[in-house]
């Protein structure tokens, strides 16, 4: 399950609740919520530190918890890549020729011009490993705001080709035994993405989550996400509006009254924009402070009501 949209609409607060209530509904069941924004806003939903990997998050022995973040992860990775080409073409500056200087600038910037959204799907390959393992029943995933992950599906064959010229740079020089660990290395981040693709347009295994705020502009912005889930053939069958005004917030307030009638006419809007297709919405209330730990993660996925079934 992938949980995606636009920053600030309270997407990590979903995917938390969401892992949770799963993992409580069927203790057999083994759960990862696993996130990949760099804010690693999924520790402060728990209200504990999750880092690389927390087993038993929020008291419950069957869900485990992953932040990963994927600039940093992919930093590293491109270190290591500087490092394996200084060492290869230092080992060849005893040898003349234009050839191997130009190599040498062409790898030195393909390492700096990766493609933009490689770093979350490449660190999405983590969860490929993992189902391979079958370590995990579930996994949950709480993406960073949408575009990166978006953008690199919309165009997934710039990364492989990035990756197919650096592999024949290298292979050029595979006789040089650090060569052949950068080359094992890129043939293994290929078939990485490769499954990640695979996974995330398999209807049986995968469903991206919509999640969006009861705002015109948050209905356009969702409008262009669920046209490129559509056009990717990424399956989507659920789409939450967060923060609505509650009905108790507006009996006692005038303002919330008016803001609460304001908010479901655009949440009548999503209605008649998504009424032809099998999307199930639902609704979430605004709530009065920042949902932190596993009883207001609770309280918060209990407070999900569908909306608009009859049409």
């Amino acid at each position: 399950m992938i949980f995606g949209g636009k920053g600030g609409v309270g997407k990590t607060t979903a995917a938390a609740s969401y892992a949770l209530a799963v993992a409580k509904a069927d203790p057999k069941r083994k759960v990862l919520v696993f996130s990949t924004d760099p804010a690693h806003s999924l520790s402060d939903s728990f209200a504990e530190e999750i880092g690389e990997l927390k087993r038993g998050v929020a008291g419950q022995k069957n869900l485990d918890g992953m932040e990963i973040d994927p600039g940093k992860w992919f930093e590293e990775l491109k270190r290591r890549y500087r490092s394996w080409t200084d060492d290869l073409f230092t080992s060849l500056s005893g040898r003349a020729g234009m050839e191997i200087q130009f190599d040498r600038e062409a790898m030195r910037e393909l390492v700096e011009l990766t493609p933009p959204g490689i770093d979350e799907i490449a660190a999405l390959g983590t969860i490929s490993e993992l189902l391979d393992a079958q370590r995990y029943d579930s996994i949950i995933l709480d993406t960073a705001p949408t575009g990166h992950l978006i953008r690199f599906l919309e165009l997934p064959e710039v990364a492989l080709s990035w990756i197919r010229t650096f592999m024949k740079l290298i292979l050029k020089y595979q006789n040089v035994v650090r060569a052949t660990e950068v080359a094992e290395e890129l043939v293994a981040l290929s078939k990485s993405i490769k499954r990640v693709l695979a996974l995330l347009t398999d209807p049986e295994s995968c469903e991206f989550v919509a999640v969006a705020i009861p705002e015109r502009m948050s209905l356009e912005e969702t409008v262009d996400l669920i046209k490129s889930l559509d056009k990717l053939k990424v399956p989507l069958r659920r789409l939450l509006i967060n923060g609505v005004v509650s009905e108790d917030a507006a009996k006692q307030c005038r303002f919330c009254k008016a803001r609460r009638k304001g908010q479901l006419e655009v949440a009548d809007e999503f209605c008649k924009k998504f009424r032809r297709r099998s999307i199930e919405l639902f609704l979430a209330p605004q709530q009065p402070h920042e949902i932190t730990g596993a009883k207001e993660l609770r309280n918060h996925f209990s407070s999900f009501l569908p909306f608009c079934e009859s049409e």
